[in-house]
């Protein structure tokens, strides 16, 4: 998943009223790695094929355990990015938008966004999350990895 800023404006996608997973909540941008794909790379993939814009330098600055989402555990890379451009192309079903970062928690995010984005907008290195769900799209707990517990 990747957040990419313009200024003081950060890009959002929002899922689909009637999606499997955050059905009309605001999320960065993201998707799938392939089969032999560099994580990074599938992070620019991603933001090409679902926004039109190339975004060349990515950081990774958080990894996400999902523990429990839709039933499964998934491992999620989240990085930040900037652009100069502000045009892009929204893929069917979705809503793509410039939103103020300062304004993000007025939006209907997905639950761990309005806490991890701005930890992952100043972080110079990553951090780790562990998130638990109910089995569907719920979360029920959120855990930081504390700087004292990393070696």
């Amino acid at each position: 998943m990747s957040f990419v800023r313009n200024g003081d404006d950060v890009l959002l996608l929002r899922h689909p009223d009637h999606g499997d997973r955050f059905a009309g909540l605001w999320n960065g941008v993201g998707g799938h790695v392939e089969a032999g794909e560099c994580i990074r790379a599938a992070a620019r993939r991603e933001l090409r094929e679902e926004t039109g814009l190339e975004v060349p330098r990515l950081s990774l600055r958080a990894v996400i355990h999902e523990a429990g989402l839709l039933g499964r555990a998934h491992a999620v890379f989240v990085f930040v990015g900037e652009t100069d451009a502000r045009a892009f192309d929204a893929p069917d079903g979705f809503e793509i938008a410039w939103h103020p970062i300062a304004q993000i928690e007025s939006l209907p995010l997905v639950p761990d966004v309005a806490e991890l984005l701005p930890r992952a907008l100043a972080a110079t290195e990553p951090f780790f999350v562990t998130e638990l769900f109910d089995g569907a799209d719920r979360v029920t707990k959120i855990q930081i990895e504390a700087e004292a517990q990393r070696v």
